[in-house]
């Protein structure tokens, strides 16, 4: 197989293009870093908002009395969704909720202000006129833990019409939040940008995904139908990687199973029929021979005959399951009462055991009522030589959820857990639970497997507590 169409190649391939995506946008990002510092970009947006909020600002401020100045920063506040507070050289304050201003806010505002601040009298007098004052970055940016706030400041020179001079003031915007409201920076445009470079990645990274899960979820479905004896499964993956090989590999193994199952069905029934007859001839003979011996050589012979008619018995089984299997193919299903299928099955196999039978006449089932009947009558011959002697066993059908149960249990001790799922597999005979002196050769429930499944049915086994074993089929209606 080629390196290049290898799923190994193309997850390395994929993550490089990742890894260059998002080397791309670290060098558009550095190369804007370069130019700006981050901070400073925040820096900007809230000095760009806070300049022109306070061009408005400071123009009512110079229309207005002082006294009403408090009112003036409050309504501002309430527009841009922020606190703002006059700082002036000479340490007033004007403050819309009578805020109390950090010490540290305050010391630093006031080193703002002697610092960048005219000296008193300095370039005050004149017209009013442009004033240096507005700075293209905040001259305060500060964070208080009590209370937790954040503080931006940039000097505001307010002209006093009085005195015809500049005086120089900083105006302060408090938020609780690093944004301010959006105020200081809107966040938006990053919050953007990072749900661009995430979802590009996920564009990137879901089709190469869906490529190995896809096929994957095939190939577990088919695998579980496999598992459950079906080998009438085709996958096709036409792709050249390790996926494609594990498709073609999994469909040439099921291709071989079911031939060697199928190989195996066919000798099991030609073996069965051919040894029919000879051990019929066997049982005849040893049947003339009794009747011409006495004494010890009569029971010898019954002996022998009975080794005979547990051969003959193995033979009908295995007569009976390759049959089964054989033929499920062929089977002819139509909509049958259920009842007398029921009737007929203990009367075949319960006719001497306490057996309890319910089930309405109007209950109807999709099946083969020739298989059907022997998977029932299979289930209460095993019940009643394994739990015949522990109490009653119950037959019951009810209709659920659109598909008819039938229910065969009896009060014995049960089946240990880890026999469970292997009890209906050809001669699997789970020891501590069934002796083997009770005869039988492990071919009664996979029987019952094969005729519930050619009726287009499922059955399954479980304990019942406190005590019992039931065995429950599920079937069309």
């Amino acid at each position: 197989m080629k390196a290049a169409r290898s799923l190994f190649a193309k997850i390395l391939g994929w993550l490089f293009l990742n890894l260059l995506l998002l080397a791309a946008a670290l060098a558009v990002f550095f190369a804007v870093q370069l130019k700006m510092d981050l901070h400073e970009f925040f820096g900007h947006q809230g000095a760009d908002r806070l300049r022109a909020a306070g061009m408005l600002l400071v123009h009512d401020l110079e229309q207005s009395p002082p006294d009403e100045w408090s009112e003036i920063l409050a309504r501002h506040g309430q527009i841009h969704g922020v606190d703002f507070l006059l700082l002036l050289r000479e340490g007033l304050v004007f403050s819309p909720a009578q805020e109390k201003i950090p010490e540290d806010v305050l010391a630093k505002a006031k080193e703002v202000l002697l610092r960048h601040g005219p000296p008193d009298g300095a370039d005050c007098d004149g017209p009013k006129k442009p004033s240096p004052g507005w700075g293209r970055r905040p001259h305060l940016i500060m964070h208080t833990s009590t209370p937790s706030r954040w503080w931006f400041g940039i000097r505001v020179p307010i002209y006093l019409e009085a005195s015809e001079r500049h005086l120089p003031a900083l105006l302060i915007a408090a938020s609780d939040s690093i944004t301010g409201n959006g105020f200081f920076f809107d966040p938006l445009p990053w919050m953007v940008v990072a749900a661009a470079v995430i979802l590009i990645s996920v564009l990137f990274w879901l089709p190469l995904i869906r490529s190995i899960t896809k096929p994957l979820e095939r190939m577990t479905r088919a695998a579980e139908e496999i598992a459950k004896g079906n080998f009438n499964v085709v996958i096709r993956e036409r792709r050249a990687d390790e996926i494609g090989r594990l498709a073609a590999t999994i469909s040439h193994m099921t291709a071989r199973l079911a031939a060697f199952v199928k190989g195996q069905k066919r000798f099991l029934s030609d073996v069965s029929h051919e040894l029919g007859s000879p051990v019929a001839r066997i049982q005849f003979g040893l049947g003339v021979l009794e009747q011409r011996l006495d004494g010890a050589n009569r029971e010898r012979v019954q002996d022998v005959m009975e080794d005979v008619e547990h051969m003959a018995a193995l033979i009908g089984e295995l007569l009976a399951f390759s049959r089964a299997e054989m033929n499920a193919q062929a089977v002819r299903l139509e909509r049958i009462p259920l009842l007398p299928v029921l009737e007929t099955a203990v009367r075949r196999e319960a006719a001497d055991a306490a057996v309890q039978l319910r089930a309405e006449p109007e209950l109807h089932v999709i099946a083969s009522a020739e298989l059907l009947t022997r998977a029932v009558a299979n289930l209460l011959r095993n019940a009643v030589k394994y739990a015949g002697h522990a109490g009653p066993i119950t037959v019951a059908a009810a209709e659920k959820s659109g598909q008819v149960e039938i229910t065969v249990k009896d009060c014995g001790p049960g089946v240990a857990e880890e026999h469970l799922d292997r009890l209906f597999e050809p001669f699997y005979r789970p020891e501590p639970s069934r002796e083997s002196g009770t005869g039988g050769v492990g071919l009664g429930l996979a029987i019952v497997k094969t005729c519930v499944e050619s009726c287009g049915g499922s059955v399954a086994a479980s304990n019942c507590q406190p005590q019992g074993f039931a065995v429950r089929i599920l079937l069309k209606t």
